[in-house]
């Protein structure tokens, strides 16, 4: 046995430095630590006891801050990017320009191709399209060959439309207040309804007989401006049962409209004719001497 003493003499101390527990310990030592620099076992040893406990440590400190923040913002950006995909898919899948108003009512942008934007103009009646925007100005930009896309953009009264080219240079811009808008919607509008179950024209609904053979005996500029677009009557499948009058006037127009039953399915086609043509209309309707003073609930 080693004694646990104090070498007496330098041969003593060689003898114990070169004896075989030392020597063994120092080369378990080294291979250790050979092992550890070729392997990296100590690290991932440590790393998987760090991950296993991850959860019940808590979360503190600077780098834990900017983690949170850093997951925060990152989640911030994903919703924002998938606010402005939904809100772009459901612009391009817009069949009217009231789809669009409803999209820019969320505060985003829109751009949709110059074809689209066409396509919806053309669904217009030919009123409305006539005072959204010049048929003229929009055949001379589309036979320039440069309108590639148009860009809406809210605004505090209704929405501005840019028509752009392929350099976003802009060729020309409109504004749609909330009025012209308004106009539009009842335009477009077709209900599954019957009309008397429409308030506004409760007190004056008329068979498609007697309002037609009435509106027929009217010059055709009245005619026109009570209901500007006839040619689309004849094109909507069913037959018109009765027509009805509102007594509200918006922006110099009155509502009009019409029962179309189709297939034991009854609609409600819905429009606009200027306030004193309908007025002169609704008194011969009426077997009324007409009178401009002829009042309509404002």
């Amino acid at each position: 046995m080693d004694s646990w003493t104090a070498p007496h003499d330098f041969s003593e101390w060689l003898r114990r430095m070169f004896a075989i527990r030392p020597l063994a310990v120092t080369l378990l030592i080294c291979l250790v630590g050979i092992s550890e620099l070729r392997f990296d076992w100590a690290e991932q040893m440590v790393g998987r006891f760090l991950a296993t406990t991850n959860a019940s440590r808590p979360e503190s400190g600077s780098i834990w801050e900017k983690g949170h923040r850093a997951a925060s913002a990152h989640q911030t950006l994903d919703q924002i990017i998938t606010d402005k995909q939904t809100i772009q898919r459901e612009a391009r899948e817009a069949q009217n320009f009231s789809q669009i108003a409803r999209t820019l009512s969320k505060g985003q942008d829109v751009i949709l191709a110059a074809s689209h934007f066409q396509m919806l103009y053309n669904a217009l009646p030919p009123e409305r399209a006539g005072e959204l925007l010049s048929p003229y100005t929009l055949i001379r930009m589309h036979s320039q060959g440069q309108w590639d896309r148009t860009f809406f953009e809210p605004a505090d009264q209704g929405f501005s439309v840019y028509f752009l080219n392929r350099d976003n240079r802009v060729l020309h811009q409109l504004q749609i207040d909330n009025r012209l808008l308004e106009r539009i919607e009842q335009g477009e509008s077709v209900r599954s309804e019957r009309l008397d179950l429409l308030p506004q024209f409760s007190e004056r609904i008329y068979g498609a007989e007697r309002f037609f053979t009435a509106l027929e005996q009217m010059p055709e500029d009245l005619r026109r401006s009570i209901i500007p677009w006839p040619e689309n009557l004849l094109k909507a499948p069913g037959r018109i049962r009765r027509a009805g009058i509102s007594d509200e006037v918006l922006s110099g127009y009155i509502e009009i409209g019409l029962e179309i039953e189709d297939n034991q399915r009854t609609r409600v086609v819905l429009f606009q004719g200027r306030d004193w043509a309908v007025g002169r209309l609704r008194a011969l309707l009426e077997g009324e001497q007409f009178q401009n003073e002829i009042e309509f609930t404002r």
